[in-house]
């Protein structure tokens, strides 16, 4: 585990750099060691790995390639992982990725590549780097949106191949799908109790709506607010935005999706509609270019824009910029830009995820569940590697139920654990469906 020290400056590595540009510090934050002190308190089910692992370390010996934005909880998703006994280097990505947290992941033993907010060919440069941290590459691969193992199967396709892998997205996992046979067993981490009915919904769903009314300025009542995606993200953010008293309008591409909206007392308009009556728009449907020129000038002046998916590409920046006449002055984290009509309209965080970059992210105890999931499911099955054909494969159940129970416990939930009177009743029926919550798909 990280040891809280004096965050006085070292020289990091020539080949370990995590860049900040100059001017996007959004959103004033603790310096990076008050921030793992705060994380350290919040996040008991991962404290719990580490208290159960004690003196055994069953990653002893393997390789950890991982990627992902490096923020204080991820670090500490690092060192535990460190403290199981891997050997772990890190390819920092997105614009969250912190100067100041890849230091004391150095300091920590674990070398960071990438650049903060990098392009496409930085993220597979940082890719290579840290494939290549062992001459033998790595054992174990924690990957995000598919971008170790994509340089895996391409440009570094030299390198013995590791035991087990996990991809932490979706999208990640569709990735895969696309780049044909793969050469090891792939453990889809995207689907879990920790991502459906904790993470999404209610982790960044809060974070959202949060950044929105504090970084724009704006009270949320009475203003209509556009949810572009009704996953398990956007299923959040719409009931937060009307508790705080504002008109929601929900535009969907599934039919399914959009019953559900509608079901749930929501508007449910298309995007062309919804574009000239909105006053806050936020996409979380983790495909590009939802918000197009066209809806871009239908849209009234003052109208915020947020992205909350994943990636910068859900609002057309490129359409945007070019229809950009004048940036005036504007406040932290937001842009101010002005159309040649006089429309303007203010971009949250440079189209990046608004709630990582001009927020304080996902609480830290939702964080705990999402990530203590992932270092789970790389301790429990790896043992069973050697048995698991390549392709990609569910995560086991068991590991929702340790997770869920931990972090009941730590929250002081009292549930009659130990009674399986359910469970002996569905596995006398086994020729019946069980049935269980139908996680919402997208973000």
């Amino acid at each position: 585990m990280f040891a809280p020290a004096a965050p006085t400056p070292l020289a990091p590595p020539r080949d370990a750099v995590v860049r900040t540009d100059a001017g996007t510090g959004w959103g004033g934050q603790l310096d990076a060691v008050d921030r793992l002190e705060r994380a350290v308190r919040h996040m008991p089910v991962l404290a719990g790995i580490r208290r159960a692992a004690g003196a055994d370390r069953p990653l002893r010996g393997h390789r950890l390639a991982l990627c992902g934005p490096l923020t204080v909880e991820r670090a500490l998703q690092a060192t535990t992982l460190v403290d199981l006994g891997a050997d772990a280097a890190w390819c920092a990505s997105g614009a969250e990725t912190a100067e100041d947290v890849a230091e004391l992941a150095r300091r920590a033993g674990v070398p960071v590549h990438g650049w903060r907010a990098g392009s496409v060919r930085d993220r597979r440069r940082a890719a290579r780097d840290v494939l290549r941290s062992w001459p033998r590459g790595p054992t174990l691969v924690l990957d995000e949106d598919a971008v170790l193992l994509t340089a895996l199967h391409q440009e570094c396709a030299d390198l013995p191949v590791p035991l087990l892998a996990l991809e932490t997205m979706r999208g990640g996992v569709e990735a895969l799908v696309r780049l044909g046979p793969l050469r090891l067993p792939v453990i889809h981490g995207g689907e879990w109790f920790g991502r459906d009915l904790v993470d999404g919904p209610h982790g960044t769903a809060q974070s959202l709506v949060g950044t929105i009314a504090a970084v724009s300025g704006r009270m949320v009542a009475g203003k209509v607010f556009v949810v572009a995606g009704y996953g398990r993200v956007g299923s959040g953010v719409a009931a937060r935005a009307r508790g705080l008293g504002a008109r929601v309008v929900v535009t969907e591409v599934s039919a399914t999706r959009a019953l559900l909206a509608a079901l749930d007392g929501f508007d449910v308009l298309p995007m062309a509609s919804a574009a000239s009556i909105g006053d806050v728009f936020c996409t979380v449907t983790g495909v590009p270019k939802v918000i197009r020129r066209s809806h871009l000038l239908a849209m009234h002046s003052g109208a915020v824009l947020v992205n909350g998916g994943h990636l910068p590409w859900e609002i057309d920046l490129d359409a945007l910029y070019d229809m950009t006449v004048r940036w005036p002055r504007s406040p932290c984290g937001v842009e101010i830009l002005r159309l040649s009509d006089g429309t303007e309209l203010h971009l949250i965080a440079g189209g990046h995820p608004a709630h990582l970059v001009a927020g304080a992210g996902t609480a830290a105890e939702v964080a705990d569940v999402t990530l203590a999931s992932q270092v789970l499911a790389l301790r429990l099955v790896l043992p069973e590697a050697a048995t698991l054909s390549p392709g990609i494969h569910p995560l086991p159940p068991a590991i929702d139920e340790n997770v869920a129970t931990a972090l009941a416990t730590a929250m002081g939930i009292e549930f009659t654990a130990g009674e399986r009177g359910a469970e002996r009743f569905w596995a006398a029926r086994r020729g019946l469906p069980r049935p269980h919550h139908n996680g919402l798909e997208d973000l």
